[in-house]
């Protein structure tokens, strides 16, 4: 449908509406030739009925015979001149300038150009000793003036002045009477009568003039409502036009027009306007409408007769549900935007919003718009679903097509664990190493760091956990973490640190003499392994002593011997994942008197070797009890002196 509003200086002259069944070029060609006919003939009408007026000088329409009267054809406020054309009686006079001179009774017409003719003006010229003059032209709101008027001019006493043969008012002195604000009704028969004295007699005689028919001309015609349409849709425009004329003799004239819907005023105008532009109508719109129009100066106003206009309205219809972000794919704590749009339809829309198997609703506005939005500012897995919504404004709701809501959920922080304890991590140990993030959409990438560096990726496709294997060698000493992905979030596990322990390696005892007299060193080393090691000196199988020493120390113990002394000796390193034991060594002695004694590297006395002997004995039994359990020994190397 196409709305057409056609102006011409500056004023709307009129607006009309059409629908057209295709969209072709051609159809918009011919549709606007099919406006532009509808705008010519409107304004080649209205510059065809301008009229020429005809003005008085004087402005009286009787006179006595003998007299004359000067008649004026013009156009209000127009340039347009040519050639003028009087009539007399409908018969074309020879005169052809915009003056001429009246004497004879009759109708008097002129015409400028093509103008049409002017209205007609009817002249009296009478040979009657009293007559009856009436200001001409007379409109509403004018004033009317009539005088009763003797051919000599002699004084007149007790004028009676006549309407429809009832006399209206009687004066001794005064000839004229006045009607300030001229009204249709003041339209009538008028006459007079008056006496006057002669010169040769006291006695007045009464005399009376001819009736003439005196008509107060309308101001402006009653006005006429007229609107673009009758039945508008919801949404569109009207515009209404409060239709009047002014006669070419009062064209200056100022109106204000009023438009009025059910008795309640609409819009007045200050200007000349007598249009008003409705842009959009609605149902609430529909009812009886009229206009006024008001002259500003003489406050003469007109009523123009009721038109109903009955505002429809348009069901909605294309009903769809978007989303924001786009696709229904939500991140949980993101913001979701629910967008019910329709297609068409008019006046206050009812929406609302709605998830399959609830029955509950979840918004509900009404709003004068085709599209309207519902907020959820941070969702949660639980609200993943499919989601609806519909839109009314009569009483058939329309739902649209569901749409899925599905939820990625960040990874929660991977918690990082080695299966194995820490005390049982040594070298060629095979040690599982596991990330496991216990929450987020699938698939999830693990990233494995040693030292900050990414040594293992594995993907869990369908959730859980992921995790590798790894034989320990003393490289993979260090710090541990794990980072969980799955391309919504990305979270990292606490750092572990792994210690990984290298078993001792089998010790060298070596004996040798000890520079003081019959005094023996007993010395103990291993390799390799990690520290601290414990060292353990036996004699015939049976512990002599033991001491801790750091890797690349020896253990020492000092004996003072006696012939009891000969026999196999060997020692021992453990450092908590196994104990290994030396090769025995022949050691004979030839001393013949003599006491064993031991004495502790770094001067520790004789008479300790039996305490250090029960201190062997039962650290002896806490490591067998420590390596059948699993744990290392309890004892912190760095309280525990070593052997020298």
């Amino acid at each position: 449908m196409y709305t057409f509003l056609f102006q011409g200086s500056g004023v709307n002259l009129f607006a009309t509406e059409r629908t057209f069944p295709s969209q072709s070029l051609l159809d918009l060609l011919l549709t606007l030739l099919w406006a532009s006919m509808l705008v010519i003939a409107p304004v080649c009408g209205q510059s065809a009925t301008l009229k020429p007026m005809i003005s008085l000088e004087p402005p009286w329409t009787t006179h006595f015979k003998g007299e004359a009267v000067s008649l004026k054809c013009a156009r209000f406020h127009s340039d347009v001149t040519g050639e003028i054309q009087w009539y007399f009686n409908k018969k074309l006079l020879e005169k052809t300038s915009s003056y001429i001179k009246a004497e004879k009774s009759g109708q008097y017409q002129c015409r400028i150009q093509d103008s049409p003719l002017s209205n007609p003006v009817s002249l009296y010229f009478l040979r009657d000793e009293l007559i009856l003059q009436a200001s001409y032209p007379v409109f509403e709101g004018d004033s009317l003036v009539l005088r009763c008027l003797e051919k000599e001019r002699a004084k007149l006493t007790e004028v009676t002045f006549y309407k429809n043969q009832m006399p209206l008012t009687s004066s001794k002195k005064g000839s004229d009477l006045s009607i300030t604000k001229a009204t249709l009704s003041n339209s009538g028969q008028y006459h007079c009568s008056a006496k006057r004295s002669s010169f040769w007699s006291f006695v007045l005689s009464k005399i009376e003039a001819e009736t003439v028919a005196v008509r107060v001309q309308e101001l402006f015609s009653l006005p006429i409502l007229r609107s673009t349409t009758l039945q508008p849709s919801e949404g569109t425009p009207v515009i209404l036009s409060c239709e009047t004329q002014l006669p070419p003799e009062k064209a200056n004239i100022q109106l204000h027009f009023f438009f009025f819907r059910d008795s309640r005023i609409i819009l007045s105008g200050q200007k000349r306007d007598s249009t008003l532009q409705l842009t959009k109508v609605w149902k609430e719109d529909s009812g009886s409408y009229f206009c006024e129009a008001k002259a500003v100066t003489s406050r003469i106003w007109k009523m123009s007769h009721p038109v109903r206009i009955e505002v429809r309205r348009v069901p909605v219809s294309g009903i769809q549900l978007e989303t924001q972000p786009p696709g229904g794919q939500v991140t949980e704590g993101q913001t979701l935007v629910l967008l019910c749009s329709v297609a068409g339809g008019t006046g206050d829309i009812t929406f609302s919003w709605h998830k399959e198997g609830s029955e509950a609703i979840l918004k509900k506005k009404t709003q004068r718009s085709l599209v309207a939005e519902f907020e959820i500012s941070t969702m949660r897995e639980s609200e993943a679903g499919k989601y609806y919504c519909a839109a009314d404004n009569t009483d058939n709701p329309l739902r649209s097509r569901p749409v899925s809501i599905s939820m990625n959920i960040p990874v929660s922080p991977p918690l990082l664990t080695f299966s194995v304890p820490e005390t049982q991590m040594f070298v060629g140990k095979v040690v599982e190493l596991q990330c496991d993030s216990q929450r987020g959409s699938a698939p999830i990438l693990y990233r494995f760091y040693h030292e900050g560096k990414i040594m293992k990726n594995s993907s869990a496709p369908f959730g859980g956990a992921a995790s590798f294997n790894l034989s320990l060698t003393e490289q993979h000493a260090g710090s541990y973490f794990c980072e969980a992905d799955n391309g919504v979030g990305v979270q990292f596990s606490k750092v572990l640190t792994l210690s990984v322990k290298v078993p001792v390696s089998r010790p060298f005892l070596t004996i040798r003499k000890a520079t003081i007299g019959d005094m023996v060193e007993l010395r103990c080393e291993a390799e390799t392994g990690t520290t601290p090691i414990l060292y353990r000196f036996f004699h015939q199988g049976i512990i002599l002593g033991s001491g801790w020493a750091h890797l690349g120390e020896a253990a020492f113990l000092n004996l003072s011997l006696t012939a009891e002394d000969s026999g196999i000796y060997s020692c021992d390193a453990d450092n908590g994942i196994g104990p290994q034991l030396s090769e025995g060594v022949k050691f004979p002695v030839t001393v013949p008197t003599g006491k064993r004694r031991g004495l502790l590297a770094g001067g520790v006395s004789l008479g300790l070797l039996g305490f250090l002997g029960l201190t062997g004995v039962a650290l002896l039994l806490y490591f067998r009890t420590r390596r059948r359990s699993g744990a290392p020994p309890s004892q912190d190397p760095k309280n525990v002196p070593k052997w020298s």
